[in-house]
């Protein structure tokens, strides 16, 4: 009776770096790419908020808000909103278009 060969693959090598450090300009690309893909998604989503905000009562049904409620949540977006458009999205757009 002969024995069957180990056909049992080798075990892996572990990886050489633990996080999130880039290996390669590819992988620099992509994370910086999201990471702007995702800025630009929140900066619009804070702008859409201020124009929601902007014709809004809050005070009234459905929302039923103190005056000092809805203008401390309408000065937070305002603020935040108007601190976004001050940044210049130059190479942001550049980068991110390259996409």
């Amino acid at each position: 009776m002969s024995i069957p060969p180990d056909n049992t693959p080798p075990a892996p090598q572990p990886p050489e770096t633990i996080g999130s450090q880039p290996k390669n300009a590819a992988a620099v690309n992509d994370s910086i790419g999201l990471h702007l893909r995702q800025f630009l998604a929140a900066k619009a989503a804070i702008n859409q908020d201020q124009d929601w905000f902007a014709g809004e009562d809050l005070k009234g049904a459905p929302y039923y808000f103190t005056a000092d409620q809805e203008t401390q949540l309408k000065t937070a977006v305002s603020q935040l909103d108007a601190a976004l458009d001050a940044i210049d999205l130059t190479f942001v757009n550049r980068i991110v278009g390259l996409y």
